[in-house]
């Protein structure tokens, strides 16, 4: 394995020795202090062995990784063993608009993360544009089959969203669809739909959920804690039948949520208690897009 060294840049040309590098401090050393002798030695990059790769690829940020890519194969697999260290990532939207070419870096993004992804969130805004939000649910659907923790915020999320989303359910932990103006009835069919895993659910800030989507949802015995805060609308009288049936929950959030003083008496008469605030863990997330 070669020493550590600076080693010169990439060029991003069409020359058919693009590939070739040099090392900086050999033009240094007495044996290539021939001019010519130095313009003639280069060797391919690909001629090095794997840990050197590996090294000189550890040097390339996350854009330059996927610019990198989609060169050839071997690249695409030395991008891919880093990128693939990531494990929570998180799409930003405003890097991700403005691309001419954001459906095919979207699909390289998920095609390069997607099978070590643990972890993934969204912020994209009530308005934004509807094909890259359809490329987006595609590419969750397909792609992050062991995804364990899914965070989609501030967007508008309706059945047709949702239907291909429900792949995720049989592994997720945890789901976090806050103020996505969410509906009971594609709410009610996006969680019975499959098997649950569900520890935390957080749906807050879901204005026009009244909460007739508890009376069927009845694949919640794993459910842990319940952010139902700022759902305006939503009535905690709808809630008593499912708390019994979501035996293990052991805390939940109502804040701002339509209830009477009395309507305690829903949490207090369960003979368990209900912490009336949650605590959801809060991941670190590798920013890109």
């Amino acid at each position: 394995m070669l020493p550590k060294t600076k080693y010169a840049r990439l060029s991003h040309t069409n020359s058919p020795q693009w590939t070739s590098y040099y090392r900086r401090d050999f033009y240094a050393s007495t044996f290539f202090s021939n001019p010519c002798a130095a313009t003639a030695f280069k060797m391919e990059l690909l001629d090095l062995d794997e840990d050197s790769l590996m090294e000189i690829f550890s040097y390339f940020n996350f854009e330059e990784l996927l610019f990198l890519s989609v060169v050839c194969v071997p690249f695409l697999q030395l991008c891919r063993r880093h990128l693939r260290k990531i494990r929570h990532f998180e799409l930003d939207y405003r890097m991700l608009v403005d691309r001419p070419d954001r459906i095919e870096h979207l699909r390289n993004i998920f095609q390069s993360l997607a099978p070590s992804l643990d972890a993934f969130r969204f912020s994209g805004g009530y308005i934004m544009d509807e094909t890259l939000k359809q490329s987006i649910v595609y590419n969750l659907a397909s792609s992050c089959a062991s995804l364990r923790h899914l965070t989609i915020n501030y967007v508008v999320l309706n059945e047709h969203h949702l239907r291909p989303l429900t792949t995720l359910l049989p592994t997720l932990v945890s789901l976090d669809m806050g103020r996505c103006d969410l509906q009971d009835n594609t709410l009610a069919e996006f969680l019975q739909c499959r098997p649950l895993k569900l520890r935390t659910l957080a749906i807050p800030g879901n204005s026009i959920l009244v909460g007739t989507f508890f009376d069927s949802w009845t694949t919640c015995d794993t459910l842990e804690q319940l952010d139902v805060s700022h759902c305006s609308s939503l009535n905690i009288k709808q809630i008593k039948a499912f708390l019994l049936r979501a035996a293990r929950l052991s805390a939940i959030n109502v804040t701002g949520c339509f209830w009477h003083q009395r309507d305690k008496e829903i949490f207090q008469n369960l003979g368990r208690s209900i912490t009336m605030e949650t605590n959801i863990p809060e991941l670190k997330y590798f920013k890109g897009g």
